[in-house]
């Protein structure tokens, strides 16, 4: 284990070690926030780090099914053409799932990449 406290800041937010696989998800078009039912659902249980970036705004939330549709009162929002990681939450059992929707009627490609 590296003595983090000999390092500079650069090298100390860097000492995390190597990262994972880089799996290119299939761009997938968010659907219309006209129906919370449009929600897509992304397995992403073999990640534990995703790499997104919407051409629209999303709401996003991870769940432990297929069947957990985004609320648009509560969920997070990524802000449309934003590059951001997320770290993917283990705590919801062995299979994860990525939900996302989009702020408005409009639909944009959504590409996940899994680390």
């Amino acid at each position: 284990m590296a003595n983090l406290h000999r390092l500079t800041v650069q090298e100390g937010i860097n000492a995390a070690g190597q990262g994972g696989v880089w799996t290119v998800n299939t761009a997938a078009a968010t659907g219309s926030n006209a129906d919370v039912t449009n929600t897509i659902h992304l397995d992403v249980s073999g990640a534990a780090q995703l790499g997104i970036y919407a051409a629209n705004s999303i709401h996003f939330k991870f769940s432990a099914d297929a069947g957990s549709d985004c609320n648009t009162s509560n969920d997070l929002i990524i802000p449309a053409t934003t590059l951001i990681f997320i770290t993917v939450p283990q705590g919801l059992g062995s299979t994860v799932y990525f939900n996302h929707l989009s702020t408005g009627t409009d639909t944009g490609a959504v590409r996940v990449v899994e680390v």
